[in-house]
């Protein structure tokens, strides 16, 4: 399949957002339309160092600086390059299923889905803010993305890549997705350490209704820790340097005095 290079223009009406939190609901709330433009940088959708295929069979993945983490039957690899995000995702699903009503951006929220969150400032706010960004990427190739502000998620418009592959033969019980978002329109640098958190939606029964019981949200714990998406001020930290994803507190540890002292 060709891989998927997304420009999601900014809605003209209020969306449903993800609260991945738990509630009765923990997938919807109300947010308006933002107005940030981040098509406003020089270069705009860049190269990807990798063919977005949805395998990671290409040089980088095997020799550059990764990061991995694993949680609920998914496993995600990192990477960290000056102009771009990687990201690669490894998930066990035997379940196969969407809910499509309207074919809106929230359904993906219902469906098989992978969520990224980021926090391109390290502001570690409470809730999310600006700089902050939630992408969902459906199994099924449907998309949302979304930015924080004033503790809501926001429409949001951006440039990524992405390509969702099947796994067949002894992967069968996989799906395997790829991912590139260029870091220049997250107002990041090209040595900007970020936070970072991970979610994943898993729908169970083949029956298209909206009904809570049919999918399950589910998100990281490190270190016995809850890794809360909705709380930037809760995620891990992808160090730049070396990839590492470390919590808050390693991150400041690993720093000098100094420095650790202004954060």
């Amino acid at each position: 399949m060709k891989p998927k290079h997304i420009a999601i223009p900014i809605a003209a009406a209020l969306c449903t957002c993800l609260c991945a939190c738990a509630s009765a609901d923990p997938f919807l709330t109300s947010p308006t339309v933002g107005k940030s433009d981040p098509f406003d940088y020089a270069g705009n959708m860049i190269k990807s160092e990798v063919v977005i295929d949805g395998l990671d069979d290409d040089e980088l993945w095997s020799v550059g600086k990764k990061a991995t983490v694993s949680f609920k039957g998914c496993k995600v690899t990192v990477m960290r390059r000056p102009t771009a995000l990687y990201f690669y995702f490894e998930v066990l699903d035997t379940t196969p299923y969407a809910y499509v009503g309207e074919g809106a951006a929230d359904e993906v929220t219902y469906s098989d889905s992978i969520e990224i969150y980021i926090d391109s400032k390290l502001a570690r706010s409470a809730v999310p803010q600006a700089n902050c960004y939630q992408i969902n990427l459906g199994r099924d190739s449907r998309t949302r993305i979304l930015s924080g502000s004033n503790g809501a998620w926001l429409a949001w418009s951006g440039m990524y890549a992405f390509e969702t592959r099947e796994g067949y033969d002894a992967e069968e019980d996989y799906y395997f997705m790829e991912v590139m978002i260029p870091v220049a329109q997250l107002g990041m640098g090209a040595n900007d350490d970020i936070g970072i958190a991970f979610g994943m939606v898993d729908r169970t029964v083949d029956d298209n209704k909206n009904l809570e019981s049919y999918y399950g949200w589910y998100g990281m714990t490190y270190k016995g820790e809850f890794v809360d998406p909705q709380s930037p001020a809760a995620y891990l930290v992808l160090r730049t340097s070396d990839n590492k994803i470390l919590s808050y507190n390693e991150y400041k540890r690993s720093k000098p005095k100094a420095v650790a002292d202004r954060s």
